[in-house]
């Protein structure tokens, strides 16, 4: 009896790894299959969910206001937008006009009237598109005597530096004005933080300089404003600041470069519909010094309108304004310097 109790469990042992093996036969294929079509979808599906940002670089060497464009474009996600993984590289101009010359940085947002005598001389970087208005004051010290342009003959002039923008750009007004700048105005140079003090101690009688530091002496009282890129007629309606591209990235990689326009053109939108954020996003991540709302009154000067045919046309009017005070002496003609310096990599953005 025992015996055949036992046969009876063995059999029934037997039965039951039988039926696990003929079901797993059944199971495993198909489970395989599931496991090879989720494979299959997730491949499929990487491309566009997971995609590999172009890893660019770009020069911050600012800390200006009108540089809002450049840090809204990498705190907002427009490089991203763009497939860019861009590296803001923290770098002084000196440092960025090389790096862009020599392709180590592939692009920066630059004023136009500090960019244009590096390009005259042969450096190989090109303008892609413009961004905006604005961006220099030209502030009389309170006591100089100074009410407008045509009182700055023989005055002394405080600039960030020789040949910088902010002389570039005055020396046209200065010109206009029938003023030499070259014979009739003392240019002294001091670090954009120490002019305010140069006024104060009578060392100068006026500055000309990027926003925000000459916004900084108005709010204190200390000055009187002669001369703005963003109020004064007929400079408020033209273009200060650019994007600018190495030579060898537009060669190199023409996609890359024009997507680093489009998402700093398209950054120039945000900032034009977001001018209060904008200016607070700068001190919040320590791109730019001032207060939010002394900024924001900044941005709010500016006008917001990023374009590659206007920046082509303002472009040639610059090159002809700096050509006849004699800023620029190349032996090309107006129109072609512009050609050969303004590289269209983009048709422009949806506004």
């Amino acid at each position: 009896m025992r015996k055949l109790r036992g046969v009876i469990y063995l059999k029934r042992k037997i039965f039951s790894l039988i039926l696990v093996v003929a079901l797993l036969t059944l199971i495993v294929p198909v489970l395989s299959g599931r496991a090879s079509q989720e494979g299959q979808r997730s491949e499929k599906g990487a491309s566009p969910n997971v995609k590999k940002l172009k890893t660019v670089k770009i020069a911050n060497y600012g800390g200006g206001v009108c540089f809002s464009p450049l840090y809204v474009a990498k705190e907002k996600g427009f490089f991203e937008k763009e497939g860019l993984n861009a590296e803001l590289v923290r770098v002084d101009f000196e440092g960025t006009k090389e790096g862009l010359a020599t392709g180590k940085i592939d692009a920066a947002l630059g004023l136009f009237y500090k960019w244009i005598k590096p390009v005259e001389q042969g450096m190989d970087i090109k303008f892609t598109a413009g961004l905006h208005t604005g961006c220099i004051q030209v502030v009389a010290g309170k006591n100089s005597g100074v009410t407008k342009v045509e009182d700055l003959r023989r005055k002394r002039i405080g600039v960030d530096a020789i040949g910088a923008g902010p002389m570039n750009f005055l020396a046209i007004a200065l010109t206009r004005a029938g003023i030499d700048w070259q014979k009739d105005i003392t240019w002294r140079a001091y670090p954009a933080d120490q002019l305010e003090t140069a006024l104060d101690k009578g060392e100068i009688d006026a500055v000309a300089i990027t926003d925000p530091f000459g916004q900084f002496i108005l709010d204190k009282g200390k000055g009187r404003l002669i001369l703005s890129l963003a109020e004064t007629k007929p400079y408020r309606d033209e273009y200060c600041c650019f994007v600018t591209v190495s030579g060898k990235t537009i060669k190199k990689d023409p996609e890359a470069a024009a997507a680093i326009t489009r998402a700093l053109m398209n950054a120039t939108l945000w900032v034009d519909e977001h001018r209060d954020e904008a200016a607070a996003l700068g001190i919040e991540k320590k791109y730019t010094g001032g207060t939010p709302s002394g900024n924001a009154r900044l941005l709010a000067k500016y006008k917001y309108v990023p374009s590659v045919k206007k920046a082509q046309k303002d472009l040639l009017q610059a090159i002809k304004d700096l050509k006849a005070a004699g800023v620029l002496n190349v032996a090309k003609s107006p129109e072609a310097l512009a050609e050969e310096m303004f590289i269209p990599v983009t048709e422009g953005i949806k506004k």
